[in-house]
């Protein structure tokens, strides 16, 4: 969760689970911030009686729970049941919910891939890089002509990324040049040399970097951004402990470096396992 949420109703004993993202809720307030937020990662098929008991008997709210049983015999999209939910409290506002609704019916609107980047986003953001690296391989494999360039490059760019945190090296390279190469991103280009210089010494990343009219400047500007890490390395994603363990490694400080490769490898071990449940 990333703001502040007061909470003013009963608080469940058992949080409940959206298994798609692993994400836990302990009350009525933390379900609305997650509906709100992430709508497109919520299918019907989640919203079944364990979530409808879980309201009824966890947060005390039972005629919630009775109208979401009926509903959702009678209707085909889970939203109608998720705007149930967020009318049944006070924690948003009504305008706040006309603009979740409006936001939907324009959600309705979008193509097919549009819709499957906006879902594939969201996992990426809970860290889900496999089921996102599927969504994003499936809007490539089916593409149309009629989607633009900048839609495309931002695709590659963000398949980019879930490579990178899954130590898809290659994939991750090919992915930012053809981001880049489409919409013509810095960000891509940068993306590329970050994982670059995860296999090669300076002179070989300042050789590359010239193909690309890159100068000794922008490889300082890159080491730089490289070791300029300050979170601690347990919060930071895969690609983040990459890039900071490739500046251990840029600076002969191979303890670090080795300790940082450790607990990459580990906790990509541990997201492996849970993202083949």
């Amino acid at each position: 969760m990333s703001k502040v949420i007061l909470c003013t109703t009963k608080e469940a004993s058992h949080p409940f689970i959206f298994l798609n993202t692993k994400m836990e809720v302990n009350n009525y307030e933390e379900l609305c911030f997650y509906i709100y937020n992430n709508t497109v990662l919520i299918s019907k098929s989640s919203l079944s009686d364990k979530l409808f008991d879980w309201i009824r008997d966890e947060i005390g709210m039972p005629e919630l729970a009775a109208k979401l049983v009926a509903l959702s015999n009678k209707t085909l999209f889970a939203q109608d049941l998720l705007v149930e939910i967020l009318n049944a409290g006070d924690y948003y506002e009504p305008e706040e919910i006309k603009t979740y609704v409006e936001a939907w019916q324009k959600y309705r609107k979008l193509s097919a891939s549009q819709r499957k980047k906006l879902k594939a986003d969201g996992y990426l953001g809970y860290r889900r890089y496999i089921k996102a690296a599927s969504i994003y391989d499936d809007i490539i494999e089916n593409r149309s002509e009629l989607l633009d360039r900048n839609f495309m490059g931002n695709v590659y760019h963000n398949r980019a990324v879930a490579a990178a945190n899954n130590l898809d090296v290659e994939d991750a390279k090919a992915y930012f040049l053809k981001a880049y190469e489409l919409n013509n991103n810095e960000e891509s280009l940068k993306g590329y040399f970050m994982v670059f210089a995860s296999q090669n010494d300076s002179i070989t990343i300042k050789q590359e970097m010239r193909k690309y009219e890159l100068d000794d400047n922008n490889f300082e500007n890159l080491m730089l951004e490289i070791g300029d890490a300050n979170d601690d390395v347990r919060e930071m994603t895969i690609y983040s402990m990459l890039q900071r363990a490739i500046y251990n490694r840029m600076n002969k400080d191979m303890i670090d470096y080795d300790k940082r490769m450790d607990i990459i490898l580990g906790q990509l071990k541990d997201e492996f396992r849970e993202q083949a449940i």
